[in-house]
């Protein structure tokens, strides 16, 4: 026998759409955030007193050939580089999603790492901070190190010159697998070239060049070798 809904019927058939449509939103919500969290990358434990001295080697190019990736930015190499370091934070983007947000013209990033030389291979001295990469106030995106507890100015300024924070643009799908791949905590070596990167609309994003300022490098990597420390 067929009947049909009363009006005293219908508020409960709404309010169960209403359940279904949240309970569907929850459920996408979740599988994001899970797939999010998955696709950090995995940490490695370093037992204190192991250091590396690293290396941040600089060779200005008087010139060099402009290099377009596919977003239709231009990369001015001004510089060969390699350096050696422990990656304290790593930070992953979508292909040409990364930081047009925050850098104008750095589209083509598809990570931000984080380099610890030195006294901040450490870990005595890496466990002392929490590191973060994220928007900084001037509009530029930056790698954060925290203090987890109680450290002087002295203490700070003394480990900060040893920390920097690459963005990275890889050179090849191989360089960007290999990418995929590093964990925190690992011996990186990475050679490339430092570029500034001009946007199609002619935006200019400028790398730093020395170690220890603050700024951050833009490096087109050609090459990535990692490490136990």
């Amino acid at each position: 026998m067929l009947t049909c809904a009363t009006a005293a019927d219908r508020p409960l058939e709404r309010m169960n759409l209403r359940d279904l449509a949240a309970l569907a939103a929850l459920s996408i919500g979740i599988v994001g955030a899970a797939s999010a969290w998955l696709d950090q990358p995995a940490t490695v434990r370093v037992a204190p007193g192991r250091t590396d001295a690293g290396a941040f080697i600089v060779r200005t190019l008087d010139a060099a050939a402009p290099i377009m990736t596919a977003d239709g930015s231009t990369l001015l190499p001004v510089a060969e580089f390699e350096a050696r370091g422990r990656a304290l934070n790593v930070e992953r983007f979508k292909p040409y999603q990364s930081l047009a947000n925050w850098v104008p013209g750095l589209r083509p990033s598809t990570h931000d790492i984080g380099l610890g030389f030195g006294p901040m291979s450490d870990s005595a001295n890496v466990d002392r901070f929490r590191f973060s990469h994220e928007g900084a106030s001037n509009g530029l995106r930056a790698l954060f190190a925290r203090p987890r507890g109680p450290m002087t100015l002295q203490e700070f300024e003394r480990l900060a010159p040893y920390i920097t924070n690459v963005h990275v643009i890889p050179a090849t799908a191989a360089v960007y697998d290999a990418l995929r791949r590093v964990r925190v905590g690992e011996l990186l070596t990475l050679r490339g070239k430092l570029v500034n990167v001009r946007d199609s609309e002619g935006r200019v994003a400028s790398t730093s060049l020395t170690v220890g300022d603050r700024d951050c490098e833009i490096l087109w990597l050609e090459e990535l070798q990692r490490a136990s420390l």
